[in-house]
């Protein structure tokens, strides 16, 4: 089995990693429920996200896509553990260029965004990330590639390699997605109606605001949520365009971790994949770490 860690890093990269993928979501609104039993309490943490994505141009052999995101995070009933609700906003790009035989596929990633509690936004709420993806069309049915990406995080710089495939066996089957954090096994059951099972692995994280007074990281920490689930979907599209989609999952890992008074000298610090190059990460101020249930609602207007 893969490391918990490894994992957990790797997912970070999930939601830049996705923009390069096959699939044609022009607008999305989702809505994320993760229910926590923390003793004698019911807690739960909300997740609402909203995409659109931009088709800047598409030509035979080459495309720009953009996409916005926004989002916002909110906690019921964590007590002193998390109690911010967390927003972000943040844009991604990707620009893809086919060679001369139209089987060999060459992307450019990247991603800019603020993840706050948005109470003293500065340059210290901003993430960023970077990276390439080559992908080779083996067949019609099978689609597969190899991909690397560096991330500036909160807690330092981090190099991550991925891999992405698309199979379809028959008319039936699709199995595809991002090895490790994304993959699923679908079955069209009519043009309209899909079924299918997946591994998912999310992390996010957010900058909080410093409260104690000036200085660059020295009185302000981050808060990072992880997910890593085995779910169940179901799709049904109405009309042409409208997708709505539903899963239910049961997490694994599920972490909800707050990191306070992280050290400027951090910031300086690297990882490849997992492995810390130098300094070690801090452990953790607050941390929940309850296996448990998650729900995810979506509606996309999907070009076909």
């Amino acid at each position: 089995m893969l490391n918990r860690h490894l994992l957990i890093a790797i997912s970070c990269l999930a939601p830049v990693i996705g923009i390069a993928q096959q699939r044609k979501e022009l607008a999305q609104i989702g809505y994320i429920y993760i229910p926590v039993k923390l003793n004698d309490t019911s807690a739960s943490a909300r997740v609402l996200d909203i995409e659109f994505t931009m088709p800047v141009f598409r030509k035979p052999k080459e495309s720009l896509m953009l996409k916005m995101e926004f989002g916002k995070m909110s906690f019921h009933n964590f007590r002193d553990v998390v109690e911010e609700t967390l927003y972000s906003v943040a844009l991604q790009g990707a620009y893809s260029r086919k060679f001369s035989d139209t089987t060999k596929t060459f992307t450019l990633l990247g991603q800019i965004g603020i993840f706050s509690d948005w109470e003293d936004i500065s340059g210290e709420d901003i993430r960023g990330t970077i990276g390439f993806q080559y992908k080779y069309a083996r067949s019609p049915r099978l689609k597969y590639g190899l991909g690397l990406a560096y991330s500036n995080q909160f807690f330092g710089h981090q190099i991550s390699p991925y891999v992405t495939f698309d199979y379809r066996p028959n008319k039936h089957w699709d199995i595809y997605g991002q090895f490790p954090t994304n993959m699923r096994a679908a079955y069209l059951i009519t043009e309209r109606d899909n079924v299918a099972l997946g591994i998912r692995g999310l992390t996010r994280s957010y900058r909080l605001s410093n409260r104690q007074g000036p200085g660059h990281y020295e009185n302000s920490g981050f808060i990072q949520t992880t997910q890593w689930s085995a779910k169940a979907y179901y799709e049904h599209t109405f009309g042409k365009h409208l997708t709505l989609s539903g899963s239910a999952g049961y997490a694994i890992i599920n972490k909800f971790r707050q990191f306070d008074y992280i050290p400027g000298s951090m910031l300086n610090s690297w990882t490849i994949i997992t492995f810390p190059v130098g300094k070690k990460r801090p452990d953790p101020n607050q941390e929940v770490s309850k296996a448990g249930m998650v729900y995810q609602l979506s509606l996309s207007y999907t070009l076909k």
